[in-house]
């Protein structure tokens, strides 16, 4: 019986995403189970998941809960009855078997936390006029002290990435009190992956995570984040968007032949794949890489416009 399991989400949009995870799993000779929470699946498209090697297909259960899907880990999570859990977002890959880096986890949590230069970017239109950049302003430390209302003094002052962690089933129910943390502190309405409009969450569930790491008395240790340090096997997140099964982009092309081997990998074992849109086809290698620069290229210059049009209001 395995001792680890992997657990994720998807709704239509992210199904490609799922394929890609699932094959880098399974071709990495990953044989561990892996739980799968869909969203606005059709019956179809939910036993076609179903069939794939080791994946359990659980329906979304909390009607009520209408967040966007990156709210919703916790029940991913809560499926699982194993002795560590590795949440991953469905818009990931694994380059190798990454095995021992879950065990790695230990009793308490392996996950990301930000470096101070990418906390300070992250957080440079909350800071106050002379506070030090590089840890989390102390106006939103304020909040999340507020909020989840336990200890007083933060165990740690950065923000963390919860695109990947694993964690020991010992804290489960740490998992159910960020759950209802999450119901708190985020109003029921999907914002997309980002709210720039709250002030103390606008990364949602991450800055809720953050915020219980810093302040809930029964968080668990953070671990050594080594899921992403070894690059024969390691994460890889398409962050962003647009993802790949979309439109890739000048910082994921390199990975173009990585994920058509993968696809046909996983078409040699007979899995039931979509048909493949133009851009997740070898033969477009060459017009994937352009589009790519061209889609860079017009990010650039709606960003030269933007600036230029915030300068000319402060102008006139």
């Amino acid at each position: 019986m395995s001792t680890k399991t992997i657990v994720t989400a998807c709704d239509r949009s992210f199904v490609w995403g799922f394929f890609f995870l699932l094959a880098s799993i399974r071709r990495h000779g990953m044989d561990i189970p892996v739980h799968l929470v869909i969203y606005g699946l059709n019956p179809d498209e939910k036993k076609g998941l179903a069939t794939l090697p080791g994946v359990r297909v659980f329906e979304h259960s909390d009607d009520q809960n209408i967040r966007n899907i990156a709210c919703q880990k916790t029940e991913a999570l809560l499926t699982a009855d194993t002795e560590h859990i590795l949440w991953i977002d469905s818009d990931c890959i694994v380059t190798g078997n990454i095995t021992q880096q879950i065990e790695a986890t230990g009793e308490g949590i392996q996950i990301r936390l930000r470096p101070e230069a990418e906390v300070a970017y992250l957080f440079r239109n909350r800071y106050a006029p002379d506070e030090p950049r590089g840890k989390v302003p102390s106006a939103v430390l304020d909040v999340w002290r507020r909020d989840v209302g336990e200890r007083q003094e933060p165990r740690i002052n950065t923000s963390c990435n919860a695109h990947c962690f694993a964690i020991h089933r010992s804290h489960l129910d740490f998992v159910r009190r960020w759950d209802r943390q999450i119901r708190k502190v985020i109003p029921p309405q999907d914002f997309g992956i980002v709210n720039d409009r709250s002030f103390a969450y606008f990364l949602l569930d991450e800055s809720v995570m953050s915020s219980m790491l810093a302040f809930d008395e029964t968080a668990p240790e953070t671990q050594p984040f080594v899921l992403e340090t070894d690059p024969s096997a390691r994460v890889i997140h398409f962050g962003g968007n647009p993802k790949p099964w979309k439109c890739w982009m000048t910082r994921n092309v390199n990975r173009f032949e990585e994920i058509m081997d993968l696809l046909d990998w996983a078409v040699a074992e007979g899995w039931p794949l979509p048909d493949r849109p133009w851009n997740l086809r070898r033969e477009n290698r060459f017009f994937c890489v352009i589009w790519a620069h061209l889609f860079e290229l017009k990010r650039i210059l709606l960003r030269i416009a933007y600036r230029l049009k915030d300068r000319l209001k402060r102008w006139f």
